[in-house]
């Protein structure tokens, strides 16, 4: 046995052989008749959903368990998985040619066809079919390709179809089209073969779901075509698509005067944000995996498969009783000292209850409420208390005290760790799934750091693993992310530096001294998204389409209905360990737009302006000293 074995260590759909093993559906995927737009970012499962829904992967598992393939004829739809090859429909451009939506079309409906016809040889394999009834088949529908074709034989036409597509290569080579090769209808001919096989399958009412993958690759003029497929789905084929969000470049059809749009022509679904059964998937899904580990005999048995048991959850005490530890000559203590000395006098409070006062809310006070105290009595308002108020309300643990403490805590843990020069923890199950933001692979990535810092401590089955490694894990992790953010094209740079002076605004209003916390751990935004120019919108388009970003319907609005900001922009939870910021959605900043121009300028010299600018007329102070490098980070990937 190994007891080193990391289930964690496959996380890309590219990297399983045999996904059907690791798949947990998602809740709301059962769309009958209806075409459906998956939509998430990278990592969020859409390949993964719609590759166990096809029927490679379906025959695949009825295979292992000693199935008959056939039984895929019982399911309630056959599924056929294409996915964009963007190398090549990104070159179908250019050179003048007018049939380039032809072309694609063509391409299209060759590349359906190849799934459809190796699925019927893995069927003919098991079935037998009429072999006059296939020969009649391949020669009807290779003569629709090609109107000189000969071929009757799904073997050779399956063949042909490889031929096919080297002649749209050539052609995208500048080589004039064969003459052979005839432009179709990929609605129709794909209906037309889906009809014919139901006929020589003697199964009249199956269903066939197209899943397209990785559509928002596609040109406009593409997803026009693709969108057309949408808009006239009908039985018995069905065209779906999955996309990242903002992928759909227009709504239009190849008409004119049609669009599509939800919930009319497709059934929307979105994986990752907002799925509030999101924990209880990534706990199925560890679940699998675990148990996969313990089938192939490579984790312990008695094992327990619930991934909380190893993560646990985030405990405010258990990091409490580190900072205890790096207990100091604190430089808050000595300031809440006077400044409970001032407020006292200016009450006419006695020598003694100075005394008092000091003694309680400072000298032995735990360190989180005493941290807490000062920050309420820092800056003096209408909500501060008085002295002798905060001192009652301590001293009783009254429900006013309590609100203060389960409002504020969180937030006075990032202060204290900036105090005693320690790095805020990130662990627990519960943070994990917050730091992933519903992403399933940027879970697992954080799992399998985890593990796989653990099997190097000589960790073993039976216990949890330990806050100390979980943060290391999460911190490693989130640094690789942030180094990834450059390569995000076509706007990498630019996401890059923007990101770090975002997030470098959020840790200074995380951890500035005089922080009252009255607006508590800030890691969102909005702005006049309104009066953004396009340029700044293309690059926050961008921003979420690669997850770097993510939108929410703004939150505890205090403008009127008509007021510009519409949407709140949540960084990647992924990134907070990076900045040491919460991973908690507490509370937004706005950022006026032309702030935000500087930041999302891709230019450092702006962007350190921007950050600069923000901070103008804040309590917060600006300094440099501990800015974060830029481009010069190494990763250790090994």
């Amino acid at each position: 046995m190994n007891n080193q074995y990391n289930p964690f260590k496959e996380n890309r759909t590219e990297q399983m052989r045999d996904l059907w093993k690791y798949y947990v559906p998602f809740p709301g995927l059962d769309s009958a008749g209806k075409p459906l737009v998956v939509e998430g970012g990278r990592g969020s499962g859409k390949t993964m959903f719609f590759q166990c829904n096809s029927w490679r992967q379906k025959t695949l598992a009825f295979q292992k368990n000693c199935s008959p393939i056939t039984e895929l004829l019982n399911e309630d739809f056959i599924g056929i998985y294409y996915r964009v090859d963007t190398t090549f429909v990104s070159s179908m451009r250019n050179r003048e040619e007018e049939k380039w939506d032809s072309i694609f079309e063509t391409y299209l409906g060759i590349c359906i066809l190849k799934e459809i016809l190796d699925l019927l040889l893995l069927l003919n394999r098991s079935m037998n079919l009429n072999g006059s009834m296939l020969s009649e088949f391949a020669l009807s529908f290779s003569k629709k390709l090609n109107v000189n074709s000969t071929t009757d034989s799904i073997e050779r036409f399956r063949k042909d179809c490889d031929v096919f597509l080297d002649i749209i290569e050539d052609k995208i080579n500048g080589s004039e089209i064969s003459p052979y090769l005839r432009y179709i209808n990929v609605n129709r001919f794909i209906t037309d073969v889906c009809v014919a096989i139901s006929g020589l399958l003697d199964k009249e009412d199956l269903l066939f779901k197209v899943f397209i993958d990785e559509y928002e690759t596609l040109q406009e003029y593409q997803q026009k075509i693709v969108n057309t497929l949408i808009k006239h789905s009908s039985l018995p084929v069905i065209f779906n698509i999955g996309l990242r969000p903002k992928g759909m470049k227009t709504s239009e059809t190849i008409s004119n005067t049609e669009t599509i749009e939800s919930p009319h022509d497709y059934e929307l679904l979105f994986l990752g944000f907002e799925q509030d059964k999101y924990p209880e998937i990534i706990k199925s899904i560890c679940q699998k995996r675990i148990a996969l580990g313990k089938e192939q005999g490579k984790i312990p048995v008695d094992a327990s498969e619930d991934i909380e048991f190893y993560l646990n959850n985030y405990s405010i005490e258990y990091e409490i009783s580190i900072i205890n530890q790096c207990k100091r000559n604190l430089p808050y203590i000595e300031k809440l000292h006077d400044l409970i000395i001032q407020r006292a006098k200016d009450e006419n409070s006695t020598n003694e209850e100075i005394i008092k006062y000091c003694n309680y809310l400072c000298d032995n006070a735990p360190i989180l409420n005493s941290r807490m105290h000062y920050a309420l009595l820092y800056k003096k308002t209408q909500f501060t208390p008085s002295i002798k108020e905060l001192y009652e309300s301590y001293l009783n643990q009254n429900e006013r005290y309590n609100d203060w403490l389960h409002n504020r805590k969180n937030g006075v843990m990032y202060l204290l760790c900036k105090e005693v020069k320690r790095d805020k923890m990130y662990f627990g199950f519960d943070v994990f799934s917050a730091l992933s933001s519903n992403i399933v692979r940027y879970f697992l990535e954080l799992c399998e750091q985890a593990f796989k810092i653990a099997f190097l401590n000589d960790w073993k089955w039976e216990t949890p693993i330990s806050p100390e490694i979980q943060t290391e894990a999460a911190k490693y992790v989130s640094e690789y992310k942030i180094i990834d953010i450059a390569g995000y094209e076509p706007y990498g740079k630019e996401l890059r530096i923007f990101v770090q002076y975002i997030g470098q605004i959020f840790n200074k209003l995380h951890t500035s001294e005089n922080n009252t916390l009255g607006e508590p751990e800030p890691n969102h935004f909005n702005t006049k998204d309104l009066s953004l120019p396009d340029s700044a919108k293309k690059i926050i388009a961008s921003a979420i389409m690669w997850n770097v970003l993510q939108e929410g319907e703004t939150t505890k609005k205090k403008q009127s209905k008509l007021s510009p900001e519409t949407v709140d922009y949540y960084l990647n939870k992924i990134y907070v360990p990076y900045f040491g910021i919460s991973y908690r959605n507490q509370r937004k900043i706005f950022i006026s737009v032309e702030i935000l121009q500087e930041l999302l300028s891709g230019n450092e010299e702006l962007a350190v302006r921007g950050f600069k600018r923000y901070f103008k007329n804040s309590d917060v102070q600006t300094e440099y000293d501990n800015q974060l490098p830029l481009f010069d980070m190494e990763v250790n990937h090994d």
